[in-house]
């Protein structure tokens, strides 16, 4: 359920983006998830369509999820890795004292028009 608070935020990012750049249609929205985050896009999509239904300029928009990499830093080498799965030993030293940096939940990388 905390996909509808989400998506409302989405739009709201959207609708001051089309303001300010005087968009006239939006094709596509590309977002970015974290693979851990717990971001279901089918509810995404679900609550985009409802709440963009009456929307001229934003209710055919395809929205397109990409999951995001993860950011490992090792501790003992300073080696850094993205990736989508978590590892617990470093692939260059073999090191286990990781530095893990999560990305957000979802973010707009950006908007096709």
């Amino acid at each position: 359920m905390h996909e509808f608070p989400i998506t409302g935020s989405i739009i709201d990012i959207l609708k001051k983006t089309i303001e300010d750049k005087d968009i006239k249609k939006v094709l596509k929205v590309n977002l970015l998830i974290n693979p851990y985050g717990g971001i279901e896009p089918e509810s995404i999509k679900f609550y985009y369509e409802f709440l963009t239904k009456d929307d001229p300029v934003l209710k055919d928009a395809r929205l397109i999820f990409k999951k995001e990499k993860i950011k490992i830093k090792c501790i003992n080498c300073g080696q850094c890795f993205k990736v989508f799965k978590l590892i617990s030993t470093c692939n260059t030293c073999k090191g286990t004292n990781l530095s893990i940096s999560f990305p957000e939940d979802i973010k707009i990388k950006s908007i096709e028009i």
